[in-house]
C-alpha cells in the first residue's frame, strides 16, 4: 500500500479517533470546519508522491522489496541524508502553499532518534522494534505524529515530585505482553489527523522515575486516547479576500491517554532512565534542524509580501523602507546560510551510525531564526500602515452598495487598484495579525525548543577548549 493518495489518506482518518474541539466531539476530523485546514494541508505529504515534477525528492525505493516509498522514510545512515533531508522538508513546505504538511516529518524525525539511540543502548530487541516499526509506516505510507512535550505542573520539580501524576505520561501497570500508559501530553501538531503518534519522554529522569522513561507507537484511534484540540482558524474563512493558494495551518491538541494500553512489540523503551535524555536529546538533533528547514521558504514569502505592500503603498523608494528591507533580507539570508553551514558539516550522531547536521551550527540556525522573528514581523507591520487591522473585509467588498466607495479611496502607488490592495492587506492580516499569527509567533518561540533549550545546546556543542587554546598560544600559556 505504499504510496496512498490523498483520498486515502483522508479515508484512513474515518477510524473512530476520540477528537474534541471547542467542548465537541468530532465525528469527522477531514469534514471540522476548524480541523479540515490541517487535513488538507497534510495531504500535500501524500500529493508529492504522485506529482511527477516531484517525485524526485518526494519518492524513495525500500532497501529491502524495491517497492516505491515516502523519502520521509530514508534511513540516514550516510552523510548525504542531511542535505537530502534538507532539500525534502523546504520543498514540501513550498510545495504546502507555504505551509509544511507535518504528518510525516516530526514521526519520521522521532524514528531516526529511536533508532539513533536504540543503538546507542545496545538494546537488540528495541532496534529491531523500531526497524519494524519504520518499515510498517513506510509500507503502509503511514502519518505520525510527535507527542514529546509533557504538561509538567510545578517545572521546579521533578515528575515524581509533582501534585499529580498525571503531569508525565507514565506506565501504570504491565503484562507479559502488554503495558498500560496514563498522563497527558501537550501541544502535538497534527495529532487529529494522524495515523499514529510517537511517545519519548520529554527530559533527563532519576533511577527512580522508572514509570516515566517510556517510549512507544500506536495507532491514534486506540482506545483510551482522548484528544482536545484547539482551532487556529477556519478553513472556509469568510472574511479574508481568497487567494489561489488556500491559507494553511495546523491544528494543536492536548492528548490524554487514560489506561491506554500498548503491546510490547511498540515499546521502545521501558524504564530506562539513563537513556531518557538521550533519546530527547537524538530528537532535538533531528528535529531542529528539520525546523530551519521549513522555516525558510516562510519567511522567504513573508519577505516578498513586505515588499509587494511596499510597493502597494508607494513607499518603497523611502529611505527608512530601503533599510526595512534590508533587515528583512539579512534576516533571511543569515537563517539560510546557517542551514547551509549546518549541512556542509554532517555528523555522525554520538558515533550511533546514523547523521545529523551539524548539532552546533544547527541550534545557532534555529536561535538566530526564533529570537529575530518578532523584529521581522515588526518590520512587516510598519510596512502595512493601520489598514493592516482596520481594512474592510471580503464581505463588505462584495457588497454592492459598498464596493464603489472601496473602489475610488483604497487604490494605492505604482498602479495597485483597490481590489489589489486589499488582497495584498488581507493576506498580511492573516500572516502578521491574525489569531493564526499569534500561534505562529508563539510557535517560532516554542516549538523545536525553546531559546533557553538551545543555547543549552551551544554550551553543549561548542568548542570551547579549542577557544581557550587558541588564547593560550597567544600569551604563551601551558596552564589548562
Amino acid at each position: 500500500m505504499a504510496l496512498r493518495t490523498a483520498d486515502e489518506y483522508r479515508k484512513g482518518l474515518r477510524d473512530g479517533r476520540k477528537v474534541f474541539i471547542l467542548g465537541n466531539q468530532v465525528d469527522d476530523v477531514t469534514e471540522d470546519p476548524f480541523i479540515k485546514v490541517g487535513v488538507e494541508t497534510g495531504v500535500f505529504d501524500f500529493k508529492m508522491g504522485h506529482d511527477p515534477e516531484m517525485r524526485d525528492i518526494a519518492v524513495t525505493k525500500d532497501r529491502e522489496t524495491g517497492e516505491e516509498i515516502s523519502t520521509y522514510f530514508d534511513i540516514p545512515d550516510n552523510p548525504e541524508a542531511v542535505a537530502k533531508r534538507f532539500n525534502l522538508v523546504g520543498t514540501a513546505c513550498t510545495y504546502g502553499e507555504g505551509a509544511i504538511p507535518f504528518v510525516k516529518d516530526v514521526g519520521t524525525d522521532l524514528i531516526n532518534a529511536l533508532t539513533a539511540t536504540t543503538a546507542l543502548m545496545g538494546n537488540k530487541t528495541y532496534q529491531d522494534r523500531v526497524d519494524a516499526y519504520r518499515k510498517h509506516c513506510a509500507r503502509n505510507d503511514l502519518s505520525m505524529a510527535g507527542a514529546v512535550t509533557d504538561t509538567k505542573g510545578d517545572r521546579s520539580k521533578s515528575p515524581c515530585e509533582q501534585d499529580s501524576p498525571d503531569y508525565y505520561l507514565r506506565v501504570v501497570d504491565e503484562t507479559e505482553d502488554e503495558i498500560i500508559v496514563s498522563g497527558t501530553k501537550a501541544h502535538i501538531t497534527a495529532s487529529a489527523y494522524c495515523d499514529e503518534i510517537i511517545v519519548i519522554p520529554t527530559r533527563n529522569l532519576s533511577e527512580d522515575e522508572k514509570e516515566y522513561a517510556i517510549a512507544f507507537a500506536i495507532p491514534m484511534n486506540t482506545p483510551g486516547i482522548v484528544q482536545i484540540c484547539r482551532p487556529n482558524f477556519r478553513y472556509e474563512d469568510k472574511y479574508h479576500f481568497p487567494t489561489p493558494a488556500p491559507r494553511r495551518g495546523h491544528v494543536e491538541a492536548l492528548v490524554v491517554f487514560d489506561n491506554v494500553r500498548v503491546p510490547k512489540e511498540r515499546v521502545f523503551m521501558n524504564g530506562e532512565t539513563q537513556f531518557a535524555q538521550a533519546l530527547a536529546y537524538a530528537f532535538t538533533a533531528f528535529h531542529r534542524f528539520t525546523a530551519v528547514s521549513y522555516k525558510i521558504p516562510i519567511i522567504e514569502r513573508m519577505t516578498g509580501l513586505g515588499m509587494l505592500i511596499a510597493d502597494a503603498n508607494g513607499i518603497e523608494t523611502a529611505s527608512h523602507v530601503r533599510e526595512i528591507f534590508n533587515n528583512m533580507i539579512k534576516y533571511v539570508e543569515t537563517t539560510k546560510a546557517l542551514a547551509q553551514a549546518a549541512i556542509s558539516k554532517p555528523e555522525n550522531f554520538l558515533n550511533s551510525g546514523y547523521y545529523v547536521a551539524d548539532r552546533l551550527t544547527a541550534n545557532i540556525a534555529k536561535l538566530f531564526f526564533a529570537s529575530n522573528f518578532h523584529e521581522f514581523v515588526r518590520d512587516i507591520q510598519d510596512l502595512c500602515g493601520g489598514l493592516l487591522v482596520t481594512q474592510p473585509t471580503y464581505q463588505d467588498w462584495q457588497n454592492k452598495d459598498l464596493r464603489p466607495y472601496l473602489e475610488k479611496s483604497l487604490g494605492g502607488g505604482n498602479g495597485y487598484n483597490a481590489e489589489e490592495r486589499l488582497k495584498l492587506m488581507s493576506y498580511a492580516h492573516h500572516m502578521v495579525a491574525s489569531d493564526f499569527h499569534g500561534w505562529h509567533e508563539v510557535c517560532t518561540i516554542h516549538a523545536e525548543g525553546s531559546f533557553a533549550a538551545q543555547k543549552m545546546m551551544m554550551g553543549l556543542e561548542a568548542p570551547m577548549e579549542m577557544y581557550k587554546d587558541k588564547a593560550r598560544e597567544m600569551i604563551g600559556s601551558t596552564k589548562k
